[in-house]
């Protein structure tokens, strides 16, 4: 006969009855939280695809959104959920300009100072807004998937990993593309020579 203990043990054990649906047993996500550790680096990313502020604004508070109305769809063992999210984002952004069936504007990089805390003296803020702007022409001349990758990479400052998930490539891919483009950058700027 076998032992009714044991089997209770065994099943007090297990952390959730695998007939219940995963949101039953896992813990919620705090949306504060999340949004407060994601949205500098959301916006950032999304604004270096839109050239429009507002319209960056609203796609990354429709990113959290979807996320936060979706949430009973977001699976941990899947992905992280800047991951989750960025993807959400990515997907929104392609589908606001099939929708304004227009091309991707050039972001102005002067815009990604918008977090900075650091104060810089007015010389200094010229010089940077020029940098950024020499910058910007210059990742425009990248193909579109090697810019995308390089503004998740620096604006969205997600991992090659995390890279790979948003866009279903291959993480040693993305490192290739990254290295290349950024290799590409530099002769471009004429901070290294061709190789």
């Amino acid at each position: 006969m076998p032992n009714v203990t044991k089997v209770a043990k065994v099943n007090k054990s297990n952390s959730y009855d695998r007939r219940q649906p995963k949101s039953w047993v896992r813990p919620s996500l705090n949306f504060a939280v999340l949004f407060d550790t994601h949205y500098p680096r959301l916006y950032a990313y999304v604004r270096s695809q839109v050239a429009d502020r507002e319209a960056a604004e609203d796609l990354t508070a429709a990113a959290f959104e979807r996320a936060f109305s979706r949430s009973h769809s977001y699976d941990p063992a899947k992905a992280s959920f800047a991951t989750w999210l960025f993807r959400i984002a990515h997907n929104l952004v392609i589908n606001h300009y099939a929708a304004t069936s227009r091309n991707p504007m050039p972001y102005e990089l002067d815009k990604v100072s918008e977090f900075s805390t650091t104060d810089l003296s007015p010389e200094q803020q010229f010089l940077r807004q020029e940098q950024q702007q020499i910058l910007a022409e210059t990742i425009a001349t990248l193909s579109e998937r090697d810019q995308e990758i390089i503004q998740l990479k620096f604006y969205g400052r997600l991992t090659n990993r995390e890279i790979a998930e948003v866009l279903e490539l291959n993480e040693k891919t993305v490192s290739v593309i990254i290295l290349r483009a950024l290799q590409k950058l530099k002769v471009r700027l004429g901070t290294q020579e061709a190789p």
